[in-house]
């Protein structure tokens, strides 16, 4: 019934033992049952047995909030994160409160839950601080969890690296681009080898199958992922990075027998791939904006060198590359009109 409260239980079920009156007002904050005759705590943290409710309104409302039952259950805690915490009250005999709490203390198998609520909080700021989505951290927690269990990699090694890789994890699952030069600007603690060696140790004992390629049950590492998000530092426009995304689709394709051709650039990091490929739309008659290669360098984070030595693997494929992409994008003959690499 949405109407009852305890207030009016005590009504008709007891009386105030100072004035004998059955008046009584709930403090709903402190949970008290007050007599309103003589002003009397008759109940003191008493339980409300209403229905629960979330509220989902934004903050910056100025509507009521009837948030009241704390944060969501955490599928990944052993008590779901609704842990049980004895405490005292007026009335309550201190000793036996103590007694319980000692009691309370050695029997609580929730140090692991405790540990893991600790990383789950650096991984929550890690994510925050990297403007991710909490799809995101949710699939971190997870990682972080089974590699807690079942990889002998994460024991006695630095946790900042843990973090980072189990982020990075969650980031290839989600199709989002990032780096480990980009996470170690936001976990200093951790080197980029460090970073690098952990996620490799994790994918290794978790078992995912990390197959060299660009997509496996570690996620996806395709350099059309990174491709809008570079091109957008570079102030490049909404043409130039459908023509950079179509050109590192057709020089790794992501699907059907072509997958299985090697060609010169394969194996080298994303973001030398895409490097290269904004350093081709760059050069393309068409291109919006000519950033020079130290710009693209710096958008990408990785050497000039690096990207002349891409840009010199791909120089010879790249009108068969164009003929693969959308007509509307790109003309097959400006592959001629591009300058031969240093």
């Amino acid at each position: 019934m949405a109407g009852y409260n305890v207030a009016l239980r005590m009504k008709f079920e007891q009386r105030c033992p100072e004035c004998g009156e059955s008046d009584f007002v709930e403090d709903h904050s402190s949970g008290d049952l007050i007599c309103r005759s003589c002003g009397m705590v008759v109940e003191a943290h008493v339980i409300d047995e209403r229905s629960e409710w979330r509220t989902f309104a934004e903050k910056d409302k100025e509507s009521a909030d009837p948030t009241r039952v704390g944060g969501p259950i955490n599928p990944l805690l052993k008590d779901g994160g609704l842990s049980t915490m004895i405490t005292g009250g007026k009335g309550v005999d201190k000793g036996l409160t103590s007694s319980l709490q000692r009691m309370q203390a050695r029997t609580d198998s929730g140090a692991g839950d405790r540990s893991l609520v600790a990383a789950f909080r650096e991984i929550g700021r890690l994510c925050s601080d990297m403007s991710l989505q909490d799809v995101v951290r949710h699939q971190a927690n997870e990682y972080y969890k089974e590699a807690a269990e079942k990889s002998r990699s994460v024991r006695g090694r630095s946790q900042a690296a843990v973090y980072a890789a189990v982020v990075f994890m969650a980031c290839r699952q989600q199709n989002i681009a990032r780096t480990f030069k980009e996470l170690c600007a936001y976990a200093p603690q951790a080197s980029k080898k460090e970073i690098g060696k952990m996620y490799k140790s994790i994918v290794a004992d978790l078992r995912l199958k990390e197959t060299g390629g660009w997509l496996s049950e570690a996620g996806s590492n395709h350099p059309a992922n990174y491709m809008r998000r570079n091109m957008s530092k570079l102030a490049m426009d909404n043409a130039d990075m459908r023509r950079g995304v179509g050109l590192a689709n057709a020089a790794l394709p992501q699907s059907g027998p072509e997958t299985a051709e090697h060609a010169p650039w394969h194996g080298k990091s994303p973001p030398s791939i895409v490097g290269a490929v904004i350093h081709v739309v760059a050069l393309l008659p068409t291109a919006s904006r000519r950033p020079s290669l130290e710009d693209i360098s710096k958008a990408c984070g990785v050497a000039e060198a690096t990207i002349k030595a891409v840009y010199r693997d791909m120089y010879p494929h790249l009108a068969r590359l164009f003929q693969k992409m959308d007509r509307a994008l790109v003309n097959v003959e400006d592959a001629a009109k591009l300058p031969a690499p240093a």
